[in-house]
């Protein structure tokens, strides 16, 4: 201040500046340069009656406060305060410290100083013209904004050469501009709680907001002060426990980050990836996010430090880490139980089984993209792993426990093959095994000894396993085995009398035997 003002005029920017809340818009209005509206301000913000009061005062006291021994005062406290300003922000990024904390040490050590309302004052200006802002507005690790970038990136079917088109998620923490984005098919609800799912694993734990402007994926209703999110949303809220909170309609500086972080994105992943040609949705996110880190390891121009460095030093020690399993998609349908004991999903169009004590009654299907899961009245009745989508549908998944009795013994004579009556055979023993094996080779068609294995089988529950074996062995001494020679040994208990040797039958002499000599 070159040269002094009057006291009229002193009210007079003060006045103004309480009307218009603007050090520029204030010298703008009367003429004067900022700095000299600012100085004039800060003097009259070190009164304890604030700005309001200094109007009411009559000129000595004016200028007592303004050129006498307080505005003295005043500019040793200023500088008292820029001397240690710069180590209070570093100071203010560490968790629980905050500016009443830091206000309450300093008054400690300076009782003359500053009241709480001019330290933020004073504090709030001082960042500002170091451009960190952002650093105040924004705590570290609270907020994570997302949104869609308005452009596209596209990948090429490298068979039919179609060009598919991809929405880009863009999120980013505002505290340390530490960002993420992925090329999905769409903005669709799903697509887009995968990109948040994939976004949440890139940074390795959870903020305490998820702040959007109003996608539809994401607001099913908008509101200024309470809107309302799509039910999966708040699902995914639930599950992560996390805040969800919506911008103000058309009000994109409600989300600055987000919009600065997609201009980045634009320059530093749009730009150097503009020559190259994906042949699949994967390679162009590999891309993307090799571009991510580089981007994210950039060092800052006007401070020290990338975005990286400071998301890892102040905001991920603050953060939750992520639970075990990734929130998915639940959708519920309503079926009836077929006669069949099975549920029809229709949107893959396959039929999932439930026990056949439940055929007629009403149920809910709820599924994932993994999971199937039955219930009836609140009572899980039936799990299944989700058949594959996508590959033709009306296909049956049956659990064996869903059947009735008799459906299992029916299905237990389906699908048998030679190796699962060797195998059953060679429980009970060798020989079974044997007289199994001659069974299977004595029919053209091996399916046609099926029943015949069965039988078999079914002698060794009848008879023991024991008497099975004895008299297939019996059975290998002829060197011919059968279901009826088994059964005919068990039902007479051959197998229990001991082998006798074969009977040599003599025909005697007479004259009808030629003997060996006739033929020399």
């Amino acid at each position: 201040m070159a040269k002094r003002k009057r006291m009229d005029q002193i009210k007079a920017v003060i006045r103004n500046y309480l009307s218009s809340g603007s050090i520029k818009a204030t010298a703008r209005q009367l003429k004067m340069s900022k700095n000299t509206v600012r100085e004039y301000v800060r003097r009259a913000e070190a009164y304890a009656g604030g700005l309001s009061g200094i109007l009411d005062l009559d000129e000595p006291a004016l200028e007592k406060i303004f050129y006498g021994p307080e505005a003295r005062l005043s500019d040793t406290r200023l500088a008292a305060f820029e001397q240690r300003a710069g180590e209070w922000l570093k100071e203010l990024r560490r968790p629980g410290v905050t500016r009443q904390i830091l206000w309450e040490e300093y008054r400690a050590t300076h009782p003359e100083g500053y009241g709480y309302s001019q330290f933020c004052e004073h504090f709030r200006r001082y960042a500002a013209r170091l451009d960190l802002t952002l650093a105040l507005e924004h705590k570290p690790g609270e907020v994570l904004m997302v949104d869609f970038a308005g452009k596209r990136l596209h990948w090429v079917d490298p068979e039919s050469g179609e060009v598919h088109d991809c929405e880009v998620l863009v999120a980013v923490f505002p505290f340390s501009q530490y960002c993420f984005c992925i090329a999905l098919p769409s903005q669709r609800l799903a697509d887009f709680i995968e990109g948040l799912n994939q976004a949440l694993l890139f940074f390795g734990c959870l903020p305490l907001i998820l702040l959007s402007d109003n996608l539809k994926a994401y607001v099913s209703r908008a509101d200024r002060y309470e809107p309302t999110f799509t039910q999966l949303c708040e699902q995914l809220g639930a599950h992560y426990q996390i805040e969800l909170q919506a911008t103000r309609v058309a009000k994109p500086k409600d989300k600055a980050s987000v919009e600065n972080a997609v201009t980045q994105v634009y320059r530093r992943i749009y730009a150097p990836l503009r020559n190259e040609i994906f042949h699949s949705p994967q390679a162009l996110n590999e891309a993307i996010i090799r571009q991510v880190h580089v981007l994210n390891e950039q060092p800052y121009q006007k401070k020290p430090g990338s975005r990286k460095s400071l998301f890892i030093e102040y905001e991920l020690p603050r953060m939750r880490p992520l639970p075990a399993d990734l929130f998915e998609i639940k959708k519920i349908a309503k079926a009836k139980v077929q006669r069949n004991y099975h549920v029809f999903l229709g949107e893959e169009k396959n039929f999932y089984s439930v026990p056949w004590q439940f055929v007629g009654k009403q149920v809910e299907v709820l599924y994932t993209s993994k999971n199937v899961e039955v219930y009836l009245d609140q009572k899980r009745i039936a799990t299944h792993q989700r058949l594959f989508p996508g590959s033709g549908g009306y296909r049956y998944q049956t659990r064996e426990e869903h059947m009735p009795k008799q459906h299992q013994e029916w299905k237990k004579t389906q699908g048998y093959d030679a190796a699962y009556f060797l195998r059953e055979a060679g429980k009970i023993g060798p020989a079974t095994q044997w007289a199994v094996q001659q069974v299977l080779l004595g029919r053209i068609q091996e399916s046609q000894a099926y029943n015949s294995c069965k039988g078999i089988l079914h002698l060794a529950k009848k008879y023991s396993p024991q008497r099975l074996e004895l008299a297939a062995q019996r059975c290998q001494a002829s060197a011919k085995a059968t279901y009826g020679m088994l059964k005919r040994i068990l039902q007479l208990k051959l197998d229990q009398q001991p082998d006798e040797p074969p009977v040599q039958l003599s025909l005697g002499l007479h004259e009808n035997i030629r003997g060996p000599e006739y033929y020399h």
